[in-house]
């Protein structure tokens, strides 16, 4: 079978690090599929363990396997080192009671401090998942792509173009911290981050899902790949609609998915469990 179907295979190319983690796969092909994705989390404040208790209640209520973040992990700064007590203040604390694995990705105010202290935290917390600045996993029927949005180069883009025509997963899902598309305050994106997506993901991927925008934002399908910024993990910017929105909200909340053979389904809940927006995605 394909290289993403290899179980617990971890390859190591070019600067980049390429990690391809598969979870049991046999087992998991017939059966469904559930993650929290959410970004912009990283305060150690109220408003995170309001949305940290949000995601627990739904994780017992209809099941989670991970947790996806979308960046923006450490506020304002960063991390100083892999002692850094923010880990624990800003991570491991406000999320103690989701016994998950966290995948991580890196956001601007990561890029502020040490990043490979990110990275290598994952070898010293039981749920902090970053293999690298980028990498896959795959989970099941799905194949996962981290991309660092904020160091689009060449390099990037060919690794990524590369491994998403190697997939073998019936849904290829993306995510990164900073939006392609948005009707929030930073714009869609321009220049080498437009071309990292539109050359890779274009025709390829799934759905993108994306944070930086502290926002909740379903965007209409470009060139076949749905857009969704999850930016609100612990602070809130106001929204705007236009006429490539289907939903946008500036609330407090994550997106909740669940993912079998025929379809891909997302829900966008609130801090007190609601479901304030839904989507299915058929194949």
């Amino acid at each position: 079978m394909g290289v993403f179907r290899k179980k617990l295979s971890l390859i190591l190319i070019l600067p980049f690090v390429l990690n391809i983690n598969t979870v049991n796969a046999k087992t998991l092909e017939s059966k469904k599929i559930r993650f929290i994705a959410v970004g912009d989390t990283g305060t150690g404040t109220q408003s995170q363990y309001d949305v940290a208790k949000a995601m627990k209640e739904k994780c017992d209520k209809d099941g989670c396997d991970f947790v996806i973040i979308l960046g923006d992990n450490i506020y304002n700064s960063g991390v100083k080192d892999v002692n850094d007590n923010q880990f624990i203040t800003k991570f491991e604390k406000p999320y103690k009671d989701i016994d998950l694995k966290f995948y991580m990705t890196l956001g601007n105010h990561d890029y502020r401090g040490n990043v490979q202290a990110q990275i290598d935290y994952t070898n010293i917390s039981k749920k902090w998942t970053m293999l690298g600045r980028t990498y896959n996993f795959s989970y099941g029927n799905t194949d996962f792509f981290s991309i660092d949005t904020n160091n689009p180069n060449d390099k990037q883009i060919s690794r990524l173009q590369r491994d998403i025509n190697k997939s073998n997963g019936k849904w290829k899902i993306a995510f990164g911290h900073h939006p392609r598309y948005t009707n929030g305050v930073y714009g869609n994106a321009t220049g080498k981050l437009a071309e990292l997506t539109d050359k890779t993901l274009c025709g390829k991927a799934d759905i993108y899902l994306s944070g930086h925008e502290h926002t909740k934002q379903h965007l209409r399908k470009e060139c076949g790949v749905e857009h969704l910024v999850v930016g609100t993990g612990a602070g809130l910017r106001f929204a705007v609609s236009d006429k490539n929105t289907l939903f946008a909200k500036a609330t407090l909340g994550f997106s909740w998915f669940e993912i079998d053979n025929n379809k891909m389904y997302f829900q966008i809940i609130d801090t007190k469990g609601n479901v304030e927006y839904d989507y299915t995605i058929k194949k």
